[in-house]
């Protein structure tokens, strides 16, 4: 009876191997060009930078990286100089 249920429990970690070892990898998405989310970083030496009056460091950083998160992305205004969008020329 041992030597059953021990050729089961390896024939199990035997087929668990083999499902890993088949199964596809996930594809990580790339990092952004500059490599965070956006908080500013804390340089040695430098006055300590800020988000929102709140410093970005140790104590605050969960705090600072949350207020980068939920910003806007910068957007360029889409009117030229010298052009008004509703008066035709």
């Amino acid at each position: 009876m041992a030597e059953h249920s021990h050729l089961c429990r390896s024939a199990l970690v035997g087929l668990c191997a083999a499902a890993l070892t088949s199964a596809p990898a996930a594809g990580a998405e790339p990092l952004d060009q500059n490599g965070y989310n956006g908080a500013p970083t804390v340089i040695s030496g430098g006055p300590v930078p800020t988000m929102n009056g709140v410093p970005c460091v140790a104590g605050h950083l969960g705090t600072c990286t949350g207020f980068a998160q939920n910003q806007p992305r910068p957007t360029q205004p889409r009117a030229s100089v010298g052009h008004s969008p509703t008066v035709s020329p």
